[in-house]
């Protein structure tokens, strides 16, 4: 009697350590299923607003602020063993398990001034810096982010306009863009110097205390003269740039290459760089000027919602060069019977919208990546709204 009570004992043991990996089972597969559908959840949104940009309506931005996993185990079990004289021959044993799991979700509107503010805010050369030093084709790259590019010599202004929606001006923009690709157009890390106030008149130079207190300005005091020194702020930054240049208004912009980093006023026509508007302009007194319009995020997305506006009236997307041959910028079908194999799929006015799997897909997955890196580029933890959060409870 008193073995079969050990042997149930060790069996209610045993119960409750095979229920407790079932538990970590579980929470390592609902981590799983979170990552999983929230990645999906992303691009389905993004897609959305691409749809709807091409359908000339607003785009809407929510954002998950907070997930919380919940998952809770309960296990026990019930051992009845006989004992006294009056007990009976019978042992009981009653094992019970119960698990009570379900994220919880707070989803956040993006509609507040912060947000839009770099929403609207064009795009600066070092972002573009960052994605053309990654192993992406400079040609999306730059369809992407130029909206247009202005040529101005001894024959005038030229110029070419990235616009889908005038087929023309598009098939000459990206014969531009091959054109500079060609002669090496890239962007390159250089110093950006902003001078602050007139100069100063130190009779001895600026003690510890006030470098450090100019330092946490993030500015910095520099000599320029006997007795003379000038508040400025010292920044990275970034500049275009031609590796490989024939033409004599291009040779004027070629890289530094190894050289050390270049310092350049904000004011310096040479720059070539964002000093926080649209235009980057390089100019010469003798040759000309080479102005590229860079682009926000909402203009990205409204250039989007064109291409696809296009390619539906069309039946085909628009194509830009590559060193692989040419490819689809970004590719979005609509599939009202739910036949198409889809890398993202979307529903909007009934309708559901498709980016295809594979090679249909063109540049659209690097073109959802880099959108959606930008979007969060422009969210703050700090700006997201308090009074208009909406809790979902789910299994």
């Amino acid at each position: 009697m008193l073995r079969s009570g050990m042997r149930l004992t060790t069996l209610a043991f045993i119960f409750l350590l095979l229920t407790g990996c079932t538990g970590g089972k579980r929470l390592s597969a609902s981590m799983s299923d979170i990552n999983r559908e929230y990645g999906t959840l992303q691009d389905q949104a993004m897609l959305l607003n691409i749809v709807r940009r091409s359908l000339s309506l607003p785009a809407h931005f929510t954002t998950l602020a907070t997930i919380r996993g919940r998952s809770r185990l309960y296990a026990g079990a019930n051992l009845n063993l006989p004992f006294g004289g009056d007990a009976t021959s019978s042992f009981g044993f009653n094992p019970h398990m119960s698990i009570e799991q379900g994220p919880s979700f707070e989803v956040s509107t993006q509609g507040n001034q912060e947000f839009y503010r770099g929403y609207v805010a064009p795009v600066d050369t070092r972002t573009l810096d960052f994605y053309l030093r990654q192993d992406r084709t400079t040609q999306l790259v730059l369809s992407l982010f130029l909206e247009q590019v202005v040529i101005s010599g001894a024959k005038g202004n030229q110029v070419f306009r990235n616009d889908p929606e005038n087929l023309e001006q598009f098939n000459l923009f990206q014969k531009l863009l091959k054109r500079l690709i060609e002669q090496g157009l890239t962007t390159e890390g250089v110093t950006l110097v902003r001078d602050y106030g007139p100069e100063l008149r130190l009779k001895k130079p600026p003690t510890l205390d006030q470098i450090l207190a100019v330092r946490k300005e993030k500015m910095a005091i520099e000599k320029v003269g006997e007795n003379r020194y000038q508040l400025r702020q010292v920044a990275k930054s970034a500049r275009f740039c031609f590796a490989t240049p024939r033409e004599a208004l291009f040779k004027q912009a070629q890289c530094a290459g190894a050289a050390a980093p270049r310092r350049y006023e904000v004011t310096d026509p040479t720059f070539f760089g964002s000093t926080g508007t649209a235009q980057v302009t390089f100019r010469t007194r003798e040759l000309g000027t080479i102005r590229l319009d860079t682009r926000s995020l909402a203009e990205i997305l409204d250039y989007l919602g064109d291409l696809i506006a296009v390619q539906q009236a069309l039946g085909r997307p628009l194509d830009i060069p590559s060193a692989s041959g040419a490819k689809p910028l970004m590719v979005v079908r609509r599939d009202p019977l739910l036949t198409q194999d889809a890398a993202v799929r979307t529903r909007f006015a009934g309708t559901d919208y498709v980016i295809p799997l594979g090679e249909a897909a063109g540049f659209s997955g690097e073109v959802l990546s880099i959108v959606t890196q930008l979007l969060a580029q422009v969210q703050s933890v700090k700006d997201l709204p308090v009074s208009n959060t909406i809790t979902i409870i789910g299994d």
